[in-house]
Protein backbone atom coordinates (compact mmCIF):
# COMPACT_ATOMS: atom_id res chain seq x y z
CA UNK A 1 0.00 0.00 0.00
CA UNK A 2 1.30 3.96 -0.98
CA UNK A 3 1.57 5.80 1.59
CA UNK A 4 0.08 9.35 1.82
CA UNK A 5 3.56 10.97 1.69
CA UNK A 6 4.15 8.90 -1.63
CA UNK A 7 0.86 10.11 -3.50
CA UNK A 8 1.37 13.68 -2.66
CA UNK A 9 5.20 13.90 -3.77
CA UNK A 10 4.13 11.91 -6.90
CA UNK A 11 1.14 15.15 -7.32
CA UNK A 12 3.91 17.42 -6.94
CA UNK A 13 6.26 15.82 -9.37
CA UNK A 14 3.31 15.46 -12.08
CA UNK A 15 2.40 19.37 -11.42
CA UNK A 16 5.67 20.33 -11.82
CA UNK A 17 6.19 18.33 -14.93
CA UNK A 18 2.77 19.94 -16.35
CA UNK A 19 3.86 23.23 -15.21
CA UNK A 20 7.40 22.77 -17.24
CA UNK A 21 5.64 21.36 -20.47
CA UNK A 22 3.16 24.23 -20.59
CA UNK A 23 5.98 26.70 -20.42
CA UNK A 24 7.86 25.26 -22.74
CA UNK A 25 5.57 25.81 -25.13
CA UNK A 26 4.42 29.14 -24.57
CA UNK A 27 7.88 30.07 -24.47
CA UNK A 28 8.34 28.98 -27.91
CA UNK A 29 5.22 30.68 -28.94
CA UNK A 30 6.02 34.12 -27.79
CA UNK A 31 9.79 33.51 -28.92
CA UNK A 32 8.29 33.10 -32.45
CA UNK A 33 5.95 35.41 -32.14
CA UNK A 34 2.33 33.72 -32.34
CA UNK A 35 1.12 34.65 -29.12
CA UNK A 36 0.01 38.34 -27.91
CA UNK A 37 -0.39 38.80 -24.38
CA UNK A 38 -3.11 41.05 -22.76
CA UNK A 39 -0.70 44.05 -21.88
CA UNK A 40 0.74 43.99 -25.26
CA UNK A 41 -1.84 45.13 -27.17
CA UNK A 42 -2.27 48.69 -26.09
CA UNK A 43 1.30 49.56 -27.01
CA UNK A 44 1.96 47.37 -29.94
CA UNK A 45 -1.13 48.95 -31.91
CA UNK A 46 0.08 52.65 -32.34
CA UNK A 47 3.43 51.11 -33.45
CA UNK A 48 2.02 48.94 -35.86
CA UNK A 49 -0.07 52.15 -37.33
CA UNK A 50 2.77 54.21 -37.76
CA UNK A 51 4.79 51.61 -39.52
CA UNK A 52 1.77 50.96 -41.82
CA UNK A 53 1.44 54.87 -42.70
CA UNK A 54 4.84 55.68 -43.15
CA UNK A 55 4.80 54.06 -46.99
CA UNK A 56 2.02 55.83 -47.78
CA UNK A 57 3.43 59.39 -46.94
CA UNK A 58 6.59 58.23 -48.76
CA UNK A 59 4.32 57.51 -51.47
CA UNK A 60 2.65 60.71 -51.47
CA UNK A 61 5.61 62.83 -51.60
CA UNK A 62 6.73 61.14 -54.36
CA UNK A 63 3.05 61.48 -56.30
CA UNK A 64 3.45 65.32 -55.71
CA UNK A 65 7.10 65.75 -56.65
CA UNK A 66 6.05 63.82 -60.12
CA UNK A 67 3.17 66.10 -60.52
CA UNK A 68 5.25 69.25 -60.39
CA UNK A 69 7.25 67.89 -62.57
CA UNK A 70 4.73 67.25 -65.75
CA UNK A 71 2.60 70.08 -64.42
CA UNK A 72 -0.28 67.31 -64.59
CA UNK A 73 -3.53 68.16 -62.50
CA UNK A 74 -5.11 64.74 -62.45
CA UNK A 75 -1.75 63.33 -60.53
CA UNK A 76 -2.64 65.32 -57.98
CA UNK A 77 -6.24 64.57 -57.38
CA UNK A 78 -5.46 61.13 -57.07
CA UNK A 79 -3.34 61.88 -53.90
CA UNK A 80 -5.26 62.48 -50.29
CA UNK A 81 -6.06 65.53 -48.96
CA UNK A 82 -2.99 66.31 -47.46
CA UNK A 83 -1.84 66.36 -50.80
CA UNK A 84 -4.19 68.70 -52.29
CA UNK A 85 -3.75 71.41 -49.50
CA UNK A 86 0.07 70.90 -50.71
CA UNK A 87 -0.62 71.50 -54.17
CA UNK A 88 -3.45 74.53 -53.39
CA UNK A 89 -0.37 76.53 -53.92
CA UNK A 90 0.83 75.32 -57.08
CA UNK A 91 -1.39 78.33 -59.08
CA UNK A 92 0.16 80.31 -57.13
CA UNK A 93 3.88 78.65 -58.03
CA UNK A 94 2.04 78.80 -61.74
CA UNK A 95 1.56 82.30 -61.70
CA UNK A 96 4.89 83.50 -60.05
CA UNK A 97 6.02 81.47 -63.35
CA UNK A 98 4.31 83.28 -65.52
CA UNK A 99 5.92 86.26 -64.00
CA UNK A 100 9.09 85.27 -64.07
CA UNK A 101 8.94 84.02 -67.51
CA UNK A 102 7.40 87.56 -68.27
CA UNK A 103 10.35 88.96 -66.43
CA UNK A 104 12.81 87.09 -68.59
CA UNK A 105 11.06 87.56 -71.71
CA UNK A 106 11.09 91.69 -71.18
CA UNK A 107 14.84 91.82 -70.25
CA UNK A 108 15.40 89.38 -73.48
CA UNK A 109 13.36 92.12 -75.33
CA UNK A 110 15.00 95.23 -74.26
CA UNK A 111 17.91 93.61 -74.55
CA UNK A 112 17.00 92.64 -78.40
CA UNK A 113 16.46 95.98 -78.71
CA UNK A 114 19.66 97.31 -77.27
CA UNK A 115 21.40 95.15 -79.89
CA UNK A 116 19.08 96.52 -82.71
CA UNK A 117 20.36 99.69 -81.90
CA UNK A 118 23.56 98.25 -81.45
CA UNK A 119 23.63 97.04 -84.74
CA UNK A 120 22.17 99.97 -86.27
CA UNK A 121 24.52 102.08 -85.14
CA UNK A 122 26.94 99.83 -86.35
CA UNK A 123 25.51 99.62 -89.66
CA UNK A 124 25.67 103.43 -89.99
CA UNK A 125 29.32 103.29 -89.35
CA UNK A 126 29.77 100.87 -91.73
CA UNK A 127 27.57 101.30 -94.46
CA UNK A 128 26.87 103.01 -97.41
CA UNK A 129 24.09 105.98 -96.20
CA UNK A 130 21.12 105.39 -98.59
CA UNK A 131 17.97 107.70 -98.39
CA UNK A 132 15.71 104.95 -100.41
CA UNK A 133 14.27 107.39 -101.88
CA UNK A 134 14.97 109.15 -105.18
CA UNK A 135 13.62 112.56 -106.55
CA UNK A 136 11.98 113.23 -110.10
CA UNK A 137 13.64 114.07 -113.15
CA UNK A 138 10.81 116.26 -115.35
CA UNK A 139 12.54 116.75 -118.67
CA UNK A 140 12.89 120.38 -120.24
CA UNK A 141 11.58 122.92 -117.35
CA UNK A 142 10.04 126.09 -118.15
CA UNK A 143 8.72 129.04 -115.32
CA UNK A 144 4.96 129.67 -115.30
CA UNK A 145 3.28 131.87 -113.15
CA UNK A 146 6.10 132.80 -111.28
CA UNK A 147 6.33 128.37 -110.39
CA UNK A 148 9.31 126.35 -111.94
CA UNK A 149 7.28 123.53 -114.03
CA UNK A 150 7.41 120.44 -116.81
CA UNK A 151 5.96 120.32 -119.82
CA UNK A 152 3.15 119.84 -119.11
CA UNK A 153 2.51 122.76 -116.17
CA UNK A 154 2.93 120.44 -113.35
CA UNK A 155 5.02 121.87 -110.19
CA UNK A 156 8.71 120.27 -110.72
CA UNK A 157 10.88 120.64 -107.51
CA UNK A 158 14.82 120.48 -107.36
CA UNK A 159 16.95 119.55 -105.02
CA UNK A 160 20.59 118.87 -104.06
CA UNK A 161 24.06 119.77 -103.74
CA UNK A 162 26.51 122.71 -104.65
CA UNK A 163 29.70 121.50 -105.03
CA UNK A 164 32.15 123.77 -103.80
CA UNK A 165 34.62 125.70 -105.84
CA UNK A 166 35.83 123.35 -108.48
CA UNK A 167 39.37 124.47 -108.50
CA UNK A 168 39.65 123.46 -104.40
CA UNK A 169 37.51 120.48 -104.81
CA UNK A 170 37.02 118.75 -108.19
CA UNK A 171 37.28 115.33 -106.78
CA UNK A 172 34.02 115.17 -105.69
CA UNK A 173 32.10 116.21 -108.76
CA UNK A 174 33.60 113.49 -110.76
CA UNK A 175 31.60 110.58 -112.72
CA UNK A 176 31.47 108.62 -110.11
CA UNK A 177 30.61 110.75 -107.00
CA UNK A 178 27.62 112.18 -109.19
CA UNK A 179 26.33 108.83 -109.74
CA UNK A 180 26.86 107.96 -106.30
CA UNK A 181 24.91 111.19 -105.03
CA UNK A 182 21.80 110.21 -107.50
CA UNK A 183 21.58 106.41 -106.32
CA UNK A 184 22.54 106.81 -102.56
CA UNK A 185 21.17 110.23 -102.01
CA UNK A 186 18.30 110.45 -104.12
CA UNK A 187 18.93 113.92 -105.20
CA UNK A 188 17.88 115.55 -108.91
CA UNK A 189 20.69 118.66 -109.70
CA UNK A 190 23.92 119.53 -108.26
CA UNK A 191 25.35 122.88 -108.46
CA UNK A 192 29.13 123.40 -110.34
CA UNK A 193 30.38 126.52 -108.37
CA UNK A 194 33.28 127.68 -110.79
CA UNK A 195 34.63 130.94 -109.03
CA UNK A 196 36.04 133.56 -111.41
CA UNK A 197 38.47 135.70 -109.56
CA UNK A 198 39.04 133.61 -106.24
CA UNK A 199 41.77 131.16 -105.81
CA UNK A 200 42.23 129.72 -109.18
CA UNK A 201 39.32 131.39 -110.50
CA UNK A 202 38.20 131.24 -114.23
CA UNK A 203 39.02 135.16 -115.08
CA UNK A 204 42.46 134.99 -113.23
CA UNK A 205 43.74 131.56 -113.46
CA UNK A 206 44.93 131.49 -116.52
CA UNK A 207 44.44 129.43 -119.80
CA UNK A 208 45.28 126.20 -118.23
CA UNK A 209 43.41 126.48 -115.35
CA UNK A 210 40.37 127.55 -117.26
CA UNK A 211 40.92 124.13 -119.52
CA UNK A 212 40.75 122.54 -116.62
CA UNK A 213 37.41 123.62 -115.62
CA UNK A 214 36.08 123.53 -118.81
CA UNK A 215 37.21 119.51 -118.51
CA UNK A 216 35.46 119.14 -115.41
CA UNK A 217 32.47 120.90 -116.50
CA UNK A 218 32.20 118.67 -119.11
CA UNK A 219 32.65 115.49 -117.32
CA UNK A 220 30.08 116.77 -114.38
CA UNK A 221 27.54 117.37 -116.95
CA UNK A 222 27.73 114.40 -118.56
CA UNK A 223 27.74 112.19 -115.70
CA UNK A 224 24.32 114.51 -114.04
CA UNK A 225 23.03 113.62 -117.70
CA UNK A 226 23.57 109.89 -117.67
CA UNK A 227 21.89 109.71 -114.14
CA UNK A 228 19.06 111.76 -114.81
CA UNK A 229 19.92 114.63 -112.79
CA UNK A 230 19.98 118.28 -113.71
CA UNK A 231 22.99 120.32 -113.25
CA UNK A 232 23.40 124.06 -112.89
CA UNK A 233 26.30 126.24 -114.46
CA UNK A 234 27.08 128.72 -111.62
CA UNK A 235 29.53 131.71 -112.49
CA UNK A 236 30.50 131.97 -109.13
CA UNK A 237 31.84 135.53 -108.33
CA UNK A 238 32.47 136.60 -104.63
CA UNK A 239 35.15 138.48 -103.95
CA UNK A 240 34.44 140.61 -106.96
CA UNK A 241 31.76 141.87 -106.14
CA UNK A 242 29.92 143.21 -109.12
CA UNK A 243 29.33 140.82 -112.00
CA UNK A 244 30.29 143.51 -114.54
CA UNK A 245 33.79 143.27 -113.92
CA UNK A 246 34.42 139.78 -115.96
CA UNK A 247 31.27 140.86 -118.20
CA UNK A 248 33.49 139.72 -121.54
CA UNK A 249 34.60 136.83 -120.05
CA UNK A 250 31.38 136.07 -119.03
CA UNK A 251 30.24 136.47 -122.59
CA UNK A 252 32.33 134.07 -123.85
CA UNK A 253 32.21 131.31 -121.11
CA UNK A 254 28.46 131.42 -121.61
CA UNK A 255 28.19 131.44 -125.22
CA UNK A 256 30.63 128.88 -125.29
CA UNK A 257 29.03 126.29 -122.69
CA UNK A 258 25.55 127.27 -124.21
CA UNK A 259 26.65 125.93 -128.10
CA UNK A 260 27.86 123.09 -126.31
CA UNK A 261 25.35 121.85 -124.28
CA UNK A 262 22.27 123.40 -126.83
CA UNK A 263 20.46 119.75 -126.80
CA UNK A 264 20.30 119.19 -122.94
CA UNK A 265 17.47 120.16 -120.98
CA UNK A 266 18.95 119.68 -117.90
CA UNK A 267 21.63 122.25 -118.00
CA UNK A 268 20.69 125.26 -116.26
CA UNK A 269 22.45 128.57 -116.11
CA UNK A 270 23.65 130.58 -113.17
CA UNK A 271 25.07 133.62 -114.64
CA UNK A 272 26.08 135.42 -111.53
CA UNK A 273 26.40 134.07 -107.97
CA UNK A 274 26.38 136.66 -105.13
CA UNK A 275 26.44 140.47 -106.51
CA UNK A 276 27.55 142.23 -103.03
CA UNK A 277 29.11 145.20 -101.71
CA UNK A 278 27.49 148.29 -103.26
CA UNK A 279 26.02 146.98 -106.23
CA UNK A 280 22.42 147.38 -106.69
CA UNK A 281 19.99 145.44 -108.87
CA UNK A 282 20.42 148.52 -111.58
CA UNK A 283 24.02 147.10 -112.20
CA UNK A 284 23.13 143.29 -112.15
CA UNK A 285 19.79 144.73 -114.43
CA UNK A 286 22.53 146.03 -116.92
CA UNK A 287 25.08 142.82 -116.80
CA UNK A 288 21.71 140.55 -117.49
CA UNK A 289 20.64 142.14 -120.34
CA UNK A 290 23.51 141.37 -122.05
CA UNK A 291 24.79 137.66 -120.92
CA UNK A 292 21.25 136.69 -121.54
CA UNK A 293 20.46 136.74 -125.19
CA UNK A 294 24.22 135.27 -125.51
CA UNK A 295 22.56 132.43 -124.05
CA UNK A 296 18.99 132.60 -126.00
CA UNK A 297 20.30 133.12 -128.68
CA UNK A 298 21.49 129.37 -129.04
CA UNK A 299 18.64 128.07 -126.62
CA UNK A 300 15.42 130.13 -126.45
CA UNK A 301 14.18 128.40 -123.64
CA UNK A 302 16.86 127.46 -121.34
CA UNK A 303 16.27 128.30 -118.00
CA UNK A 304 18.47 130.49 -116.56
CA UNK A 305 18.92 132.01 -112.56
CA UNK A 306 19.65 135.71 -111.97
CA UNK A 307 21.28 136.47 -108.94
CA UNK A 308 20.36 139.54 -106.76
CA UNK A 309 21.82 142.25 -104.52
CA UNK A 310 23.65 142.02 -100.97
CA UNK A 311 24.83 138.55 -101.58
CA UNK A 312 21.86 137.49 -103.20
CA UNK A 313 19.26 138.17 -100.62
CA UNK A 314 17.45 141.27 -101.23
CA UNK A 315 14.77 140.90 -103.70
CA UNK A 316 12.40 143.63 -102.98
CA UNK A 317 14.57 145.79 -105.62
CA UNK A 318 13.30 142.91 -108.21
CA UNK A 319 9.39 143.11 -107.81
CA UNK A 320 10.01 146.98 -108.42
CA UNK A 321 11.85 146.22 -111.92
CA UNK A 322 12.51 142.53 -112.98
CA UNK A 323 13.72 141.50 -116.01
CA UNK A 324 11.80 141.29 -119.18
CA UNK A 325 12.16 137.58 -119.82
CA UNK A 326 10.87 134.52 -120.09
CA UNK A 327 12.50 130.99 -117.80
CA UNK A 328 14.12 133.56 -115.98
CA UNK A 329 14.25 132.84 -112.07
CA UNK A 330 16.09 135.07 -109.08
CA UNK A 331 18.57 133.49 -107.05
CA UNK A 332 18.28 133.60 -102.83
CA UNK A 333 20.75 132.06 -100.58
CA UNK A 334 20.20 131.94 -96.67
CA UNK A 335 21.80 130.67 -94.09
CA UNK A 336 19.91 129.37 -90.83
CA UNK A 337 21.70 130.39 -87.76
CA UNK A 338 22.22 134.52 -89.57
CA UNK A 339 19.02 135.12 -91.63
CA UNK A 340 15.93 134.46 -89.27
CA UNK A 341 12.37 135.75 -89.03
CA UNK A 342 12.66 139.46 -90.86
CA UNK A 343 14.62 138.01 -93.40
CA UNK A 344 11.72 135.04 -93.88
CA UNK A 345 9.03 137.33 -94.00
CA UNK A 346 11.04 139.64 -96.81
CA UNK A 347 11.31 136.50 -98.42
CA UNK A 348 7.87 135.00 -98.24
CA UNK A 349 6.39 138.72 -99.41
CA UNK A 350 8.11 138.15 -102.59
CA UNK A 351 7.20 134.69 -103.35
CA UNK A 352 3.28 136.13 -102.16
CA UNK A 353 4.01 138.27 -104.78
CA UNK A 354 4.56 135.91 -107.52
CA UNK A 355 8.55 135.96 -107.88
CA UNK A 356 9.86 133.02 -109.36
CA UNK A 357 12.62 132.34 -106.66
CA UNK A 358 15.27 129.53 -107.21
CA UNK A 359 17.39 128.90 -103.47
CA UNK A 360 21.05 127.88 -105.24
CA UNK A 361 22.81 128.17 -102.30
CA UNK A 362 21.87 127.82 -98.45
CA UNK A 363 22.67 126.32 -95.24
CA UNK A 364 21.71 125.56 -91.90
CA UNK A 365 24.74 127.58 -90.44
CA UNK A 366 26.16 130.85 -89.83
CA UNK A 367 26.34 133.24 -92.99
CA UNK A 368 29.97 132.94 -92.99
CA UNK A 369 29.78 129.42 -93.53
CA UNK A 370 31.06 127.88 -90.25
CA UNK A 371 29.49 127.29 -87.01
CA UNK A 372 26.87 124.75 -85.54
CA UNK A 373 23.86 123.34 -87.27
CA UNK A 374 20.51 125.56 -86.20
CA UNK A 375 17.84 123.45 -86.14
CA UNK A 376 15.31 125.63 -84.68
CA UNK A 377 16.22 128.09 -87.38
CA UNK A 378 16.39 125.47 -90.16
CA UNK A 379 13.23 123.67 -89.46
CA UNK A 380 11.76 127.40 -89.94
CA UNK A 381 13.05 127.14 -93.08
CA UNK A 382 12.36 124.07 -94.32
CA UNK A 383 9.03 124.62 -93.96
CA UNK A 384 8.69 127.66 -96.47
CA UNK A 385 10.58 125.75 -98.77
CA UNK A 386 8.25 122.86 -98.83
CA UNK A 387 5.10 125.22 -98.41
CA UNK A 388 6.42 126.97 -102.07
CA UNK A 389 7.54 124.04 -103.43
CA UNK A 390 10.98 125.83 -104.00
CA UNK A 391 14.03 124.05 -105.63
CA UNK A 392 16.73 124.26 -103.77
CA UNK A 393 21.05 123.43 -103.55
CA UNK A 394 22.74 122.96 -100.07
CA UNK A 395 26.50 124.21 -99.71
CA UNK A 396 28.57 122.37 -99.99
CA UNK A 397 30.31 119.25 -101.31
CA UNK A 398 33.35 119.26 -99.77
CA UNK A 399 35.00 117.83 -96.41
CA UNK A 400 36.60 121.51 -95.79
CA UNK A 401 36.90 122.01 -92.01
CA UNK A 402 34.07 124.06 -91.86
CA UNK A 403 30.15 124.06 -90.36
CA UNK A 404 28.71 124.08 -93.72
CA UNK A 405 31.07 121.09 -95.64
CA UNK A 406 28.74 118.18 -95.87
CA UNK A 407 31.37 115.64 -95.51
CA UNK A 408 33.45 115.45 -91.72
CA UNK A 409 37.10 116.83 -92.49
CA UNK A 410 38.59 113.65 -91.69
CA UNK A 411 36.81 111.57 -94.11
CA UNK A 412 38.95 111.18 -96.96
CA UNK A 413 36.20 109.61 -99.63
CA UNK A 414 34.76 111.33 -102.19
CA UNK A 415 31.54 109.20 -102.46
CA UNK A 416 29.56 106.14 -101.42
CA UNK A 417 29.54 107.67 -97.86
CA UNK A 418 28.38 106.25 -94.80
CA UNK A 419 26.43 107.79 -92.27
CA UNK A 420 29.18 108.90 -89.78
CA UNK A 421 31.13 110.53 -92.83
CA UNK A 422 28.94 112.78 -93.27
CA UNK A 423 28.89 116.11 -91.08
CA UNK A 424 26.21 117.22 -88.82
CA UNK A 425 24.68 119.51 -91.75
CA UNK A 426 25.57 116.26 -93.68
CA UNK A 427 23.13 114.64 -91.91
CA UNK A 428 20.77 116.99 -90.84
CA UNK A 429 20.18 117.28 -94.81
CA UNK A 430 20.86 113.35 -95.24
CA UNK A 431 17.64 113.02 -92.55
CA UNK A 432 15.68 115.53 -94.50
CA UNK A 433 16.31 113.46 -97.99
CA UNK A 434 15.50 110.22 -96.30
CA UNK A 435 11.81 111.50 -94.68
CA UNK A 436 13.10 111.82 -91.33
CA UNK A 437 12.23 114.67 -88.77
CA UNK A 438 15.33 115.88 -86.78
CA UNK A 439 14.80 117.41 -83.49
CA UNK A 440 15.34 121.32 -82.97
CA UNK A 441 17.73 123.08 -80.45
CA UNK A 442 17.62 126.23 -78.98
CA UNK A 443 20.85 127.24 -80.83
Amino acid sequence: MVSRKQKFKTVVLVLIFALLIVGGVFGISYYKGGVTFPWQVATTEPEAKESSEEPAEEELKVTVVEADKKDKPEAVKKTKPEAEDKTAEKPVKKEAAKEEEADEESVEEEAETDTADETEEATKATDVAVTGNTLEYYGPLHVEDGKLVDESGNPAVLTGVSSHGLSWYPEYVTKDSIAALRKNWGINVIRLAMYTSDYNGYCVGGDEIQSVLKDNIDKAVEAATENDMYVILDWHILNDGDPNEYKSQAIQFFGEMVRKYEDNDNVIYEICNEPNGDITWSDISKYAKEIIPVIRNVKEDALILVGTPSWSSDLDAVLENPLDYDNIMYTYHFYASSHKSSARNAFTEALDAGLPVFISEYGYVSANGDGEVDTKEASKWNEIIEEYQLSSCIWNLSNKAEGSALINADCDKTFDFTYEDLSAQGQYFFDLLKGEETKANDN
